[in-house]
């Protein structure tokens, strides 16, 4: 197999990776020097990407990916990376199967690429659905479902919200909450208010106020903030697909 592009060392050459891929669409490889094994992504700009890969709090915070975790125990100089194949973004999806099918990638759980829709969305996967959905038109009635939806989900999420806006601010503080990362739809359960803001680099002051003001509307278009994650999971499941729904139909748009 002929490969476009071959960094031997990703420590040495992340300012290289990054200026080369910038803006470009392709499919990807890392391969931990140690075991291996592999991992194949896809992006519609690579060196955004590989920017995202190169940030270790960022790494930490997606952690549950296998090749995040597998990044922050051997480091960067324990991997190659390689660019399979730059393509249209349209194509992204089919090219990124073809990889699977060819290489088999030990740190990719899923092994088909439309498989990881609505799974945990990264980048790569909000460009496909980006892809997929291009001049879709919601019918009326798919129109009206989606606003009673938001519209239960609202209700649901008040009753949470006035529980937490009714403490002190000292009590709110230390409450168990759960953050909605509505980029990657995964969330995040935290001991309390201080530990996720830190995660998220804010101020605690900022999740207070959210729940003080019962917002429902996503932190900067893309954290929901919430409490009691067991009793709310259906709605945190419901919201975040909702809003990631219209968050790529705005994106289209643009």
């Amino acid at each position: 197999m002929k490969k476009l592009k071959v960094y031997a060392n990703v420590d040495l050459q992340k300012l290289e990776i990054k200026a080369a891929n910038k803006g470009k669409s392709g499919i990807y490889c890392f391969t931990c020097l140690t075991n291996g094994k592999k991992y194949v992504g896809s992006s519609v700009n690579l060196g955004r990407r590989f920017s995202q890969y190169f940030n270790a709090n960022n790494l930490r915070r997606q952690s549950y990916m296998a090749i995040c975790r597998s990044l922050l125990k051997y480091g960067y100089s324990g991997f190659s990376l390689e660019i399979l194949e730059y393509c249209d973004s349209s194509e992204l999806l089919t090219r990124e199967q073809y990889y699977f099918d060819l290489l088999n990638p030990e740190y990719n759980i899923l092994k088909n690429a439309y498989s990881s829709l609505g799974h945990s969305h990264s980048e790569e996967t909000r460009a496909k659905i980006s892809a997929s959905t291009l001049g879709r038109i919601f019918s009326e009635e798919h129109k009206t479902k989606i606003s009673a939806a938001m519209k239960s989900i609202a209700l649901g999420r008040n009753k949470n919200h006035n529980s937490i806006s009714n403490l002190t601010l000292g009590r709110r503080k230390m409450i168990k909450i759960s953050v909605l990362d509505l980029e990657t739809n995964i969330s995040t359960v935290y001991n309390y208010i201080g530990a996720a803001a830190k995660a998220l680099n804010i101020h605690h002051s900022i999740i207070s106020a959210y729940f003080s003001r019962n917002q429902i509307k996503p932190y900067k278009k893309r954290y929901v903030f919430g409490a009691s994650p067991q009793k709310y999971k259906k709605t945190f499941s419901k919201i975040s697909s909702l809003w990631l729904r219209i968050a790529t139909l705005t994106l289209l748009k643009k």
